[in-house]
């Protein structure tokens, strides 16, 4: 047998050989965290004040080309200035949260923990960065390669290392907290739920684990788990907390039954699974965009299982002014892929099925997530404003369509869905991000409300 060949068997063993084992990092506590220890929406916007605008990003998923162009975004808000109260400011201090998937999330995070750090160095940390060859010479180095033989480490373990090592520096969400920034939520998909999985603490509550411990780099690296290729990340449900059925859901459960809300029931049905000791104890993370691949269905599951809009306005602006504006940007990274389909009589190879199946679904569900929020939102604002406080909302969604020249088109929907790109691709997905949000009409809208030059 040739070398090659060896070397494929190698490849093989590897890749399909012994099971991997979870590693578990959510430790058991026996007591919850509690007051402002607490990584919550609420207790974020207790000590943090929207003002006159609440202000939500989304980041979708898309490897790299998803955190460029998110990156983009934040550039150009950065750049953004009017007068607020006599004082010059930026549009990108008026974001109060990020809802982000898998790749956006390397982008959402990295904000979240450093700050105006992220126009220092993101590009050469993160952007720049051959993140996919580096994680491959790490599982496929010849000596990695034997070493794996006897081991049962997951490929997703070494990534997590890495991006703890060389991205979020050991960073756990504590550090979110400590940080000052926006609130970070971070999403991701749990095979045993069949529901998203989002990185907060009262999600937490139901594992019996403190958040506040669990690094940023594992949660990021749960959201971006691509399936096959990565491996799911583990969590335990542990019961030393003794944790019980919350009031908010009991509620939730009576108001889906009594309204027959499918959507409602659906995210009821995912929590009480945690709470039910005949489940299996290990929660199965993987990437985010499996149940929702724009980050939206965050805000309106957790407005959903609050009660409603009115129940989540008073608790988050108890004893606060109210916001003047709801402005939401969702950063969508989807491509349409080219194929041969359809332009001879041989019929599709399986790629191009695979990758024109794909696509239809991911562009369904992203148009039907899309017109909810945005139909959700115009209700929201309408039911909560009052003759002294009337309430605009913005919705602004960037994708594809919204690239004017043919030509930077063709390139965004090349792009490859994977964690490793050319500089001058990075570079000009961050301009085509700018632009695309610069010549959005909402937002030049917005814009002009606040008074900011076009």
């Amino acid at each position: 047998m040739n070398k090659v060949k060896i070397f494929s068997v190698l490849i093989m063993v590897l890749l399909n050989g012994c099971s991997s084992i979870g590693k578990i990092e959510n430790e058991s506590v026996s007591q919850l965290p509690r007051g402002q220890q607490r990584y919550t929406v609420s207790n974020y916007s207790q000590q943090h004040p929207a003002g006159d605008t609440l202000f939500l990003l989304a980041f979708s998923g898309g490897g790299t080309r998803a955190a460029a162009l998110s990156y983009g975004v934040l550039e150009e808000l950065r750049d953004t200035r009017y007068q607020l109260n006599g004082k010059d400011v930026r549009l990108l201090d008026e974001v109060d949260r990020i809802s982000s998937v898998s790749g956006g999330s390397f982008t959402s995070a990295y904000y979240g923990l450093f700050g105006d750090q992220i126009f220092d160095d993101f590009k050469d940390v993160f952007l720049y960065k051959d993140v996919q060859g580096d994680l491959s010479s790490l599982v496929l180095g010849f000596f990695d390669l034997i070493g794996r033989m006897f081991s049962t480490t997951s490929r997703t373990e070494i990534a997590v290392d890495y991006y703890d090592k060389h991205i979020f520096r050991g960073k756990t969400f504590a550090d979110f907290q400590k940080s000052g920034g926006p609130f970070i939520l971070i999403n991701s998909s749990d095979l045993n739920s069949r529901s998203q999985f989002i990185f907060v603490q009262g999600q937490f509550d139901f594992l019996c684990s403190d958040l506040s411990q669990f690094k940023v780099a594992r949660a990021v690296a749960a959201s971006s788990a691509v399936p096959i290729l990565f491996p799911p990340i583990l969590l335990e449900r542990h019961g030393n907390c003794h944790y019980e059925k919350p009031d908010w859901l009991s509620k939730a459960e009576k108001k889906s039954e009594q309204e027959s809300d499918q959507r409602l029931k659906e995210s009821v049905s995912a929590l009480n699974f945690y709470l039910d000791n005949d489940n299996p104890p290990y929660v199965t993370l993987l990437d985010g965009g499996v149940t929702d691949n724009l980050g939206l269905r965050t805000i309106l599951k957790t407005v959903s299982l609050s009660g409603g809009a009115q129940k989540v306005y008073d608790k988050t602006f108890k004893n606060q002014k109210p916001p003047k504006r709801l402005v939401v940007i969702v950063v969508d990274a989807s491509t349409t892929s080219e194929t041969e389909i359809g332009k001879s009589k041989m019929l599709p190879s399986i790629g191009d099925t695979l990758s024109a199946v794909t696509d239809i679904q991911l562009q369904l569900y992203n148009t039907e997530t899309n017109t909810l929020l945005k139909e959700q939102l115009m209700k929201w604002a309408n039911k909560l404003s009052t003759k002294e406080n009337p309430i605009t909302p913005y919705f602004i969604d960037l994708d594809a369509t919204d690239i004017q020249n043919p030509k930077d088109r063709i390139f965004f929907n090349r792009v490859p869905t994977s964690f490793s790109l050319e500089k001058e691709q990075a570079d000009k997905l961050i301009e085509l991000a700018k632009d695309m949000l610069r010549q959005n009409p909402e937002y030049q809208k917005l814009l002009h409300q606040l008074g900011a030059n076009l």
